[in-house]
């Protein structure tokens, strides 16, 4: 029994060590965005301002993320340093990405405006493109994390597996 023991804290740390690179892969991507969230009711709007630099990249990237997505009841615009308004999009689903030039370095100012009939949770996030370093970085730390939970998963099934085996032969001696 102590065998199973040892296979079981084996696969456990798998599972730990995947799950924590999953949520650092995702960190990495959203550690340079700015992030603003709340309850929008109907009518209102909100707002995430993010300064970007068009000498680091020369795309910017925004996010929408809702709860009780409704169609074409949440429009966003992102307006430049300006004032001139560069993107105007309605949000097509729960979780909405999209891009748009950097063509002066400034503030940033994305609105997300809520025109349904109800309240809405909106997590709103915007910030220079990530590079490609990041991005592969960012997918190789994610699909190792994948693969050790699947390689943990697998194991704790094969420890489950091996101690009814064990206890059959216990019982049987």
């Amino acid at each position: 029994m102590q065998r199973s023991g040892l296979f079981l804290l084996i696969v456990g740390v798998l599972i730990v060590v995947g799950m924590g690179l999953l949520f650092y892969g995702s960190q990495i991507i959203a550690e340079n965005l700015v992030t603003e969230s709340a309850n929008v009711i109907s009518g209102e709007s909100l707002e995430v301002i993010s300064e970007l630099d068009s000498s680091i990249t020369q795309n910017g990237i925004y996010i929408v993320q809702t709860l009780n997505f409704k169609e074409n009841s949440i429009h966003v615009k992102i307006i430049d340093p300006f004032g001139s308004q560069i993107v105007t999009k309605t949000v097509e689903s729960e979780s909405f990405e999209g891009s748009f030039e950097i063509s002066v370095s400034g503030s940033y100012t994305m609105i997300i405006e809520n025109g349904g009939n109800e309240e809405t949770m909106i997590v709103g996030m915007m910030g220079n493109h990530p590079d490609e370093n990041e991005l592969s970085f960012s997918r190789n730390v994610t699909f190792t994390g994948i693969y050790l939970l699947i390689v943990g998963m697998i194991g704790l099934v094969g420890v489950g597996i091996y101690a009814v085996i064990n206890r059959r032969k216990n019982k049987l001696s």
